[in-house]
């Protein structure tokens, strides 16, 4: 047998096999340990209608990032954000920095529902039809993947002046931001949208701070 046609026989099956591999990738549910962040914890001091945020978050490579940023809650239907700097610890750094927080760092936030806001910019889209149309695919696609992975569902959906508006309750918010920006990611949309955690005040008051981009800062306008 001539060895050239073996070698280009098995060198066709290799190519095709890639292929299966690759489309087998793309039509699959997405793996939300692509993006996952492990969030080592949040806390919060009140100042006045601002809040400040030290939320620190594993970055895969046995160290922390620590974001600091501003909320101004007297913002009507929404916040303004301001990143204010990110600093890198081991762990036992950041232990050492946690406790050092907490002594002006010690407000809780009233316990309920952990609720994720995303919402998709409106610049880039022609019209409002456009957005609405997106933002219905969208939230159908995250919503079906996160009850797929019963993660969580889709509560709302409406239009904006920030953007096309999302709501999803969720179970697990690490597993649940890795899968949601999976899906957006797949889309083409993860660096056209801002996702924002409910922070409660109250039982029935609270804000949305934005974890999505995580050096965000600006309004986050909710309505």
């Amino acid at each position: 047998m001539d060895l050239r046609i073996v070698a280009v026989g098995i060198l066709l099956l290799t190519l095709v096999g890639c292929n299966q591999n690759s489309q087998m990738k793309t039509n699959s549910q997405p793996d939300p340990r692509h993006l996952a962040e492990s969030e080592a914890f949040s806390l919060y001091k009140k100042v006045d209608s601002t809040f400040q945020v030290a939320r620190a978050v594993s970055n895969g490579n046995e160290k922390f990032d620590l974001y600091l940023y501003e909320l101004d809650t007297s913002v009507p239907e929404g916040v303004k954000q301001s990143f204010v700097s990110v600093h890198q610890f081991t762990r036992e750094e950041l232990d050492n920095k946690k406790a050092a927080l907490q002594t002006d760092y010690n407000r809780e936030p009233f316990k309920g529902d952990t609720v994720l806001f995303v919402q998709i910019d409106s610049s880039g889209f022609n019209n409002e039809f456009e957005l609405l149309e997106k933002r219905q695919e969208i939230e159908e696609k995250l919503g079906r993947a996160l009850e797929g992975k019963g993660l969580g569902e889709w509560i709302a959906g409406d239009l904006g002046p920030g953007g096309g508006n999302m709501l999803f309750t969720v179970k697990d918010i690490d597993k649940s931001m890795g899968l949601c920006l999976e899906v957006l990611r797949q889309n083409l949309l993860d660096e056209k949208v801002r996702i924002g955690r409910r922070v409660r005040i109250d039982k029935d008051d609270w804000f949305y701070e934005v974890i999505h981009p995580a050096k965000y800062s600006g309004d986050f306008n909710t309505m």
